[in-house]
């Protein structure tokens, strides 16, 4: 081999060994991303979960899952939750209830009648970093295997663009009440959507984000309406969970 061939085949090898060297490395996020972070709990929410524990009720429904061999398990996993676990007031939906749990979160499964009924909280979000200012997406329940974000909320505000002057609807009786109970019970960043199976209910409390999840036959069926939806999410009832 001359030495011009040698040099060349020299070269070629230097050149491999840096692209091996910098496809091996990790590469940097992309500036862009979502970031996971943890949701804070305050003083007033640490006071919410103390008194919610101290309810009548609370103490009826860990009373109904300590008597029932098929449901001692739920109430096990929600005292090790370290989420906050929201459950039905309804004592006969809690026999049909399973539970499951993960880094951060839990779901719970009920059945009532022909609709399946989701529960899902996290202390967990993603935060946006093109609007740091706005609040964390919640993370949503598992969709076919898969943990997904929520998609970020529309902006309170939008551009004012000229053209006729449109009245306010007004808001039906049945959904102002729901949205006022959601309130009283402390409730907040309450949004509901509609899905091709029934209809979703997020909103925040004791310091986690929850979703609740109504699966339907149809968008259109009974019992499954947006404003049935948050009266059901404002009925929920922690039977422990949240340890600090």
């Amino acid at each position: 081999m001359n030495i011009r061939a040698g040099a060349f085949a020299g070269g070629v090898i230097l050149a491999a060994a840096i692209a091996g060297v910098a496809t091996s490395q990790q590469q940097p996020p992309s500036p862009v991303a979502a970031s996971q972070v943890d949701l804070p709990r305050s003083r007033a929410d640490n006071a919410a979960i103390a008194a919610a524990q101290k309810e009548p009720l609370t103490a009826r429904l860990r009373g109904v899952l300590s008597q029932d061999p098929a449901s001692q398990r739920v109430l096990s996993v929600a005292d090790a939750s370290p989420v906050p676990v929201l459950v039905p007031a309804d004592p006969a939906l809690l026999r049909t209830a399973r539970i499951f749990t993960g880094d951060r979160h839990y779901m719970l499964v009920v059945q009532r009648g022909e609709q399946i009924i989701e529960i899902y909280g996290a202390t967990k979000a993603f935060q946006s970093p093109i609007a740091p200012a706005a609040q964390p997406a919640p993370i949503r329940p598992p969709t076919a295997g898969t943990l997904t974000a929520a998609r970020p909320a529309a902006p309170a505000s939008t551009i004012a663009r000229a053209g006729p002057r449109i009245t306010a609807a007004r808001v039906p009786p049945v959904a102002a009440r729901a949205a006022t109970q959601a309130r009283a019970e402390g409730l907040t960043n309450v949004r509901t959507e509609r899905t091709e199976y029934g209809v979703d209910v997020t909103f925040s409390r004791f310091g986690a984000a929850y979703n609740v999840s109504f699966i339907c036959g149809g968008p259109a069926a009974a019992g499954c309406t947006e404003a049935e939806a948050v009266a059901f999410a404002s009925s929920l009832q922690l039977i422990g969970g949240g340890a600090s």
